[in-house]
C-alpha cells in the first residue's frame, strides 16, 4: 500500500524520485495503472470541512493491518485542489470540497465517497475504513476491530468529534452565520428539523 499526502508544505517541484518524478506525476501515474485501487481525498487549505475531514483520513495510515498495507494495489492519498488541477487521469473535477474519490480501471471507473454503497456516510475513520473495504475487497484491514476515534468511557463506546452538537446548532444565528460551514448549515442543514431550533 502506498500512502501519501501532497499539499503547499511537502510539494516540491524540483524534488525527484528515482524515476525522474515529482510527487504528482508518481501519483498521476498510479492512478493511470488499471490494476491499482486508488483512495484520493481532494481538499482545499482553509476550508471548515476540509479541516475536519483530514485528520480522520490521517489516521488511516495507522489503523491498517500489516497484511493490508503489503498490498502494492492499494494507494490512499491526499492532495489540495491546486496540485490536483496537474493529475491527468483526474478526468472531472471535484465539485465540491473535501473530495472523496475510489478510482481504479486507469481513471475510468470513479466513484465519489458520497455516492458509495456504505451504510454510514460521516467522514469518520469508521466510514472510511468501511468504504475501503467495500471496494478492496477485503475483510480485515485494520489492527484491530476497535478504531482509534472509539473511546470506551464506562463499558459505553462514544465518538470523538463527528457531528455539532445540538446546543451548538441552536446557537447558530442563521440571520448572520459566520463562515462558510454555518452558512452551510443555515442554506441545506435546517430542512425537515425546523422544530429542534424554535
Amino acid at each position: 500500500m502506498v500512502y501519501t499526502t501532497i499539499d503547499k508544505s511537502n510539494y516540491n517541484k524540483k524534488e525527484r524520485n528515482y524515476h525522474g518524478k515529482n510527487k504528482v506525476e508518481t501519483l498521476d501515474d498510479y492512478m493511470g495503472n488499471k490494476d491499482n485501487k486508488v483512495f484520493l481525498l481532494i481538499f482545499m487549505e482553509g476550508c471548515g470541512p476540509c479541516n475536519a475531514t483530514r485528520p480522520e483520513w490521517k489516521k488511516l495510515e495507522n489503523v491498517l493491518s500489516k497484511d493490508f498495507l503489503k498490498r502494492p494495489d492499494i494507494i490512499i492519498a491526499s492532495i489540495d485542489h491546486i496540485s490536483a488541477d496537474k493529475l491527468t487521469n483526474l478526468l472531472t473535477k471535484p465539485p465540491s470540497f473535501p473530495t472523496m474519490r475510489f478510482i481504479t480501471n486507469g481513471g475510468k471507473t470513479v466513484e465519489n465517497y458520497e455516492d458509495s454503497n456504505i451504510e454510514n456516510k460521516d467522514r469518520t475513520i469508521d466510514s472510511f475504513i468501511e468504504w475501503i473495504k467495500l471496494k478492496s475487497d477485503e475483510k480485515n484491514i485494520t489492527k484491530s476491530e476497535k478504531t482509534s476515534n472509539m473511546v470506551s468511557k464506562g463499558g459505553k463506546k462514544s465518538k470523538r468529534g463527528g457531528k455539532w452538537s445540538l446546543k451548538y446548532k441552536r446557537s447558530i444565528n442563521c440571520r448572520r452565520p459566520r463562515g462558510f460551514s454555518q452558512k452551510q448549515h443555515c442554506k441545506y442543514g435546517r430542512k425537515g428539523t425546523k422544530r429542534l431550533y424554535q
